[in-house]
């Protein structure tokens, strides 16, 4: 009976775990995080169909592709207010920049610039939640196609949801969100989720941010 007891109190304990939040709460700089990424405005700007400036985001006329997107426009554009270099214009141009982003992501260059590969989804929720610019890369395995790229948003999400369905991200694509799941956000790439996509972070020197404000 006490063995019985004891293996149901460890399953009731695993559940429970399992259950519970990466985090037992976001940080103050993850709450600077989530507004610095509202007053992004992103699901007005970098939309969808039209040529926009990388940079705000705003819109210079239609496209001559209705299916044009801009998830990495954005994605270097954040990364920029944030105080952090990811590859962008002038540098690489928009065309197929996702994908390019992807593989400088791997490079000593973006080493350099304070770039660190992540291992686990759950240690990109955290990073994110802890205030730090974390980015969700996938290049297509056609070099002719768009690969997407989106910022992991701090979000108070438990371990299976995680693993269900992936971090929150903020992102400009073909919808652009200001908070949706991973596996949601990059539905247009089937290969992505869940095995597809790299985790990078790079640390927001908030301190400095806010001199500058």
């Amino acid at each position: 009976m006490n063995r019985a007891l004891l293996l149901l109190f460890t399953f009731i304990s695993i559940s429970t775990f399992a259950q519970k939040t990466t985090t037992d709460s976001i940080t103050d700089n993850g709450k600077r995080l989530i507004q610095l990424l509202e007053d992004s405005q992103v699901e007005v700007l970098w939309q969808k169909g039209y040529r926009i400036n990388w940079e705000t985001g705003e819109s210079i006329g239609p496209s001559k592709k209705s299916t044009s997107t801009h998830c990495s426009a954005f994605a270097a554009a954040f990364a920029k207010k944030g105080g952090i270099y990811l590859l962008r214009p002038p540098e690489h141009k928009t065309h197929l920049l996702a994908n390019a982003q992807f593989e400088w992501l791997q490079t000593k260059n973006a080493a350099k610039k304070g770039w660190v590969e992540l291992k686990t989804v759950l240690e990109a929720q955290n990073e994110a939640n802890n205030g730090n610019l974390v980015i969700a890369a996938y290049k297509n395995e056609d070099d002719s196609k768009p690969g997407h790229i989106a910022v992991i948003r701090p979000a108070l999400k438990t371990v299976k949801q995680i693993e269900t369905e992936g971090p929150q991200v903020t992102q400009a694509g073909a919808t652009n969100y200001s908070s949706v799941s991973l596996k949601v956000g990059f539905r247009q790439h089937p290969k992505a989720w869940p095995n597809g996509v790299r985790f990078y972070m790079n640390q927001i020197k908030w301190k400095e941010l806010k001199k500058k404000e």
